[in-house]
Order: structure tokens, then C-alpha cells, then sequence
């Protein structure tokens, strides 16, 4: 069985942006388990708190998991997937504006970026991968983004003045996201 997991960022909550439309979108379309998981300390995130919460929630994900995340989100999956010691093969992501790098705006997020990932085993290790990405995002610079997605070799996505893609930016609804993760999932 499938199951699809929704990472939040900073200052988030399931309850925000696009994540309770793909949530009900997924399950009414579908009938698929969707989980948005509900992040520790949102406002003054800490790493550890992160990677546990993930492993509670996810724990070794298989080809049948797929993992959508946003922000801060995203560099979170990919250190907990980066520790991850056993074997995996994960059905596919879809990074929304991640980072690897500093935020010059946010500081208190740099102890999620102050590690060395294996791109390599990373991408190996994940069987689809997308970022999205818009040119004028106010947080996470474009440049960060890209270079991120060549990095884990992943499909990407532009969609101009998408902002950061918050709901007041317009992002209640996000079908972009949607009709890449029904690809995805087709694919399997």
C-alpha cells in the first residue's frame, strides 16, 4: 500500500498553505493514506527534535513511500534519510523550495544545514525526485534550490512568482505538485 508523508517548514503547520488541499485532493482522488506530519517547536525548530519526529513517523521507508516536503522540510528528510544506516529504497520526494545552505533571513535554521551529505547515496537511494522551485522566492534564493537539485540529480520544476509558496502568496491549492506526485505514483 501506498503512503504519501507531508513535511512542513518553519512557522508552518499541517493546517497551512497547501497541505490540507493535497491531504484531502490525495485521499478523495485517490484513496491513498496521507500523513502530514505535525513538526516540533515549528518557531524555534531543533534538529534533533526534527530527525526524531521523522523516524517516529516514518521510519525505513520502502518503494511504497513518498515523501513531499517544504522548506525547511526538506533539508530535514534529507539529513534523517542521510543517517539512515540499513538499506533503503524510497518511492520518490518532491522537494518544495529546499535549502542545503544558509538562509541569510533565518540563522537559528543553520544547525539543520551544518552537515555533510552523501548526494550520492542519497540520490541512489530514492527512486523519483523533484524540486520545485520559483524565481522570486523571498527565503530560500532559487540558486540554493537548483544546485541542490542537480546534486540529488532531480527533476525541476519552475513556476514563476510562486513566491515561497505560502497561502498568502496565493498557494491554498497547489495542483503542480499534485499532478507530479499522481506521476509518481503511476509509475509503481
Amino acid at each position: 500500500m501506498k503512503k504519501i508523508y507531508v513535511i512542513h517548514g518553519f512557522f508552518a503547520s499541517p493546517y497551512d498553505h497547501w497541505f490540507p488541499w493535497l491531504h484531502d485532493k490525495m485521499q478523495m482522488a485517490h484513496g491513498l493514506d496521507v500523513e502530514i506530519l505535525h513538526m516540533p517547536t515549528q518557531e524555534t525548530p531543533y534538529v534533533d527534535e526534527w530527525l526524531d519526529k521523522i523516524h517516529h513517523m516514518i521510519g525505513t521507508p520502502d518503494i511504497n513511500t513518498f515523501v513531499i516536503t517544504h522548506s525547511l522540510g526538506g533539508i530535514a528528510l534529507l539529513r534523517y534519510l542521510n543517517n539512515l544506516q540499513e538499506s533503503f529504497l524510497l518511492g520518490g520526494i518532491i522537494l518544495v523550495s529546499p535549502f542545503d545552505k544558509p538562509i541569510d533571513v533565518y540563522p537559528l535554521l543553520d544547525s539543520f544545514v551544518n552537515v555533510t551529505l552523501d548526494y550520492a547515496k542519497l540520490s541512489r537511494n530514492i527512486d523519483q525526485k523533484a524540486v520545485i522551485i520559483s524565481g522570486n522566492d523571498a527565503f530560500v534564493s532559487p540558486t540554493i534550490s537548483k544546485a541542490l537539485s542537480q546534486k540529488l540529480d532531480c527533476a525541476l520544476f519552475e513556476i514563476p512568482r510562486g513566491g515561497h509558496f505560502l497561502g498568502k502568496e496565493g498557494f491554498e491549492m497547489f495542483p503542480e505538485v499534485y499532478e507530479i506526485l499522481k506521476k509518481m505514483l503511476t509509475k509503481h
